[in-house]
């Protein structure tokens, strides 16, 4: 666990920071989803193109993939935080490499979901700001 700055305590902590903020944009993102959904099924959309069921159904299809994705994702970082204890007993560097190897991994994955989404959500916001009803 020894950066060449960093104790492994210090590590530790920066790790321990990384998954309580993951475990927090997991909640968020598990809400989003929950409203992308109502908003999906919503009747609030101008529907005189022939197309926009088929786009929705599409998004709909998406957010089905991303909700297992997240599941995923969280089952993993859930996981990765029990092992983390794990790091507190190790007594060599290689027993530290693992760990923190690990804990790169998942950082890299969770920010590859995390930007995938945004881009997800993006795309609905877009389109649906062009076919909400007027009121």
């Amino acid at each position: 666990m020894n950066n060449s700055d960093n104790t492994p305590e210090d590590t530790l902590l920066k790790c321990h920071r990384d998954v309580l903020w993951w475990k927090s944009m997991v909640e968020y993102t598990e809400t989003e989803i929950i409203f992308i959904n109502k908003l999906l099924n919503s009747n609030a959309f101008e529907t005189t193109h022939d197309t926009v069921f088929e786009i929705l159904n599409t998004f709909k299809n998406q957010i089905k993939t991303e909700t297992k994705a997240l599941k995923n994702l969280k089952e993993i970082i859930d996981g990765h935080d029990i092992k983390m204890r794990g790091m507190m007993e190790c007594d060599d560097l290689s027993c530290d490499a693992v760990y923190l190897s690990n804990h790169e991994s998942l950082k890299v994955h969770f920010e590859k979901f995390l930007k995938d989404f945004f881009e997800y959500k993006l795309k609905i916001y877009n389109y649906i700001g062009s076919i909400l009803k007027q009121s």
